[in-house]
């Protein structure tokens, strides 16, 4: 699997377009635990499921396309079914057109795979020889009941408001002998989510709290009590440091965040992997926190005084407020 990332992909890009796919060690570990693990009992892959959890620009999206154009065409299954999933068509095509690119600047496979569409018009990618495709698809369009996934890539399954594309996906795994389920992800906020529930479980199974030889997790995030301001503990949420992703990247956007409260959590969430109880955050920590000193109640007698209460919905909070 390694070697065929290697000899066969390239990746598309910037300044890593047509580039040998050599995967970094975190990648290894990823691929070589997916494929190199197998049963004892039947010579197929252990894991079933795979959700792998780490911050942006940490190449993602290439390492998925990678295992999908790998199980579309070196995985011996016939009539294979490959997908790229999503809440939405435009973001399923971001992983695919990965594949894509892998595609074209591959002399074996673009020599091997037939394309429908022309450039970013492409839709489909077959194997004629084995009645093979590899496809977008999403929970928005019409036509979802009955595939038979040998592989689903689930592309950002924290934007997933639902469980639709991954029950769709499970349902018609009882068709393959050995498929994956291949989620990649940022962290989220929603703790009602998919994203939180398989996040949890993932932790749940690592730790070895809960028993499932057939799930593989990955998880990369500050600990708890890092300061995501603290270059020292970047490198846990971005094994990709230094080599697709700057520290001088990372730092315009902790002064960002520093600077404008609205955007903290989405540098935190999307960076930093750290799941925070909100999309955007109004006040500040440090800011709240400046509110947390003594009060001389003596010295409020006798002084007019207003009230207010704001009273939570779901997961805001409650707050009653005097104004003297």
């Amino acid at each position: 699997m390694i070697g065929f990332f290697r000899k066969v992909l390239r990746l598309n890009g910037g300044q890593f377009e047509g580039m040998p796919f050599e995967p970094q060690p975190w990648q290894q570990f990823i691929l070589g635990s997916l494929f190199g693990w197998k049963l004892s009992s039947t010579g197929l892959r252990r894991f079933q499921i795979a959700y792998i959890e780490v911050g942006k620009s940490n190449g993602k999206s290439p390492l998925a396309a990678g295992v999908g154009l790998f199980m579309l065409t070196a995985d011996n299954e016939a009539r294979a079914e490959v997908y790229s999933c999503a809440t939405k068509k435009d973001q399923a095509m971001i992983l695919f057109r990965d594949a894509v690119a892998m595609r074209d600047q591959s002399p074996h496979l673009s020599a091997r795979l037939q394309k429908s569409g022309i450039g970013e018009k492409c839709w489909n990618l077959s194997d004629h020889e084995t009645g093979s495709w590899f496809r977008p698809i999403s929970s928005d369009e019409d036509s979802q009941s009955g595939p038979r996934p040998s592989a689903a890539l689930v592309d950002e399954l924290h934007e997933h408001r639902s469980a639709v594309v991954v029950d769709m996906m499970r349902a018609g795994l009882k068709w393959r002998r050995q498929p994956l389920i291949f989620e990649i992800t940022n962290s989220g906020f929603d703790r009602h989510s998919i994203c939180w529930q398989h996040h949890e479980y993932t932790a749940k199974v690592l730790e070895n709290v809960l028993q499932n030889d057939r799930w593989f997790g990955y998880l990369c995030a500050l600990d708890d009590g890092d300061d995501y301001r603290d270059e020292r503990v970047w490198i846990k949420a971005k094994p990709h440091l230094d080599i697709s992703v700057s520290r001088e990247y990372l730092r315009d956007r902790v002064r960002e965040a520093e600077a404008m409260p609205a955007v903290e959590n989405l540098v935190r969430r999307l960076n930093f992997c750290e799941w925070t109880e909100q999309d955007e955050r109004a006040i500040s920590m440090d800011v709240w926190d400046q509110g947390g000193a003594p009060i001389d109640l003596e010295s409020l007698k006798a002084r007019s005084c207003f009230g207010g209460l704001d009273l939570a919905k779901v997961n805001d909070l409650s707050a009653f407020t005097l104004l003297f």
